[in-house]
């Protein structure tokens, strides 16, 4: 799996210090290679939980709750190979839940300690998924759909376009100014700085407009938000990676990602099947 940081400073001696706290990493696999979920179209939710073990006589659950589906609760087993903690169900989204304006599905994951019937939860994480339109009923017109834009696409468009005194635009971020992690065998393939650069601008530019919606007094630390990006500009499992400490801060940068959907086509350089992007933001200040 290929990371791309954007913006991604050092972590302060706060964050640092939150390493020793237990954390979520989640994945999804799709039927279908588009990255988005279709009404009725089943697909595997998985969790993996970082630092935590269960106590004498309780059990370790995984409990996914959406509108979308039925809640499921699902035993936390070992991954064999490490002390990471990992679940995983199979979910189908209702018709009814997607509507024809597509609204992006909710889903709560919530990790609990299980002594016989009580449940104590320990870590709660709200994500993100994003599903296609309802089948369009079939009126004897079969051309071609038009083809899904974002506010990102007219950025794109200027990469190599010239300024206002006719001089060919430069790209702004050159190739080692991403950090890229690449966890898998292989060197890394993720490229074209020019579209990730394009990406952190838009969606740090739409988070200062809802950091002035947000008004006074929601002053909070910095947070990174992280989202999984497939070749048609598709975005799944959006989520808060870092928290500000302020839950309705954290909904905003939420917001702010899926008002951008669906992102821009990856450039034809790019050639992996998803790319999990963060992107660091400035919390709110006084």
């Amino acid at each position: 799996m290929i990371n791309v940081f954007l913006w991604a400073p050092p972590l302060s001696s706060a964050a640092e210090s939150r390493r020793d706290t237990p954390t979520l990493e989640f994945d999804i696999a799709l039927p279908n290679k588009t990255g988005l979920l279709n009404a009725g179209e089943p697909f595997n939710f998985s969790v993996r939980v970082k630092g935590l073990k269960p106590g004498r006589g309780e059990e370790l659950v995984a409990v996914f709750e959406s509108s979308a589906f039925p809640s499921r609760l699902v035993s936390l087993e070992s991954d064999g190979s490490s002390e990471d903690l990992t679940a995983s169900t199979q979910l189908s989204s209702h018709p009814m839940a997607m509507s024809a304006s597509s609204q992006p599905i909710r889903v709560e994951v919530i990790v609990a300690r299980l002594n016989g019937l009580r449940l104590h939860t320990v870590l709660q994480r709200t994500v993100y998924l994003t599903a296609g339109p309802p089948p369009a009923p079939s009126n004897g017109d079969h051309s071609p759909p038009a083809p899904l834009t974002s506010p990102l696409d007219s950025l794109l468009d200027q990469a190599s376009a010239t300024d206002r005194f006719g001089q060919p635009v430069q790209p702004l971020l050159l190739p080692e100014d991403i950090r890229e992690e690449n966890l898998g065998e292989g060197p890394p393939m993720v490229q074209s700085p020019v579209y990730w650069k394009q990406i952190t601008e838009t969606v740090t530019k739409r988070w200062g407009q809802e950091l002035s919606q947000l008004g006074k007094g929601r002053a909070a630390r910095d947070l990174r938000v992280k989202f999984q990006l497939y070749p048609g500009g598709f975005a799944q499992l959006i989520q808060i990676e870092r928290s500000s400490g302020n839950a309705n801060v954290d909904e905003a940068a939420l917001r702010t990602v899926l008002s951008l959907h669906p992102f821009p086509p990856f450039p034809p350089d790019v050639r992996e099947p998803s790319v999990d992007v963060h992107v660091d933001l400035p919390g709110p200040k006084r």
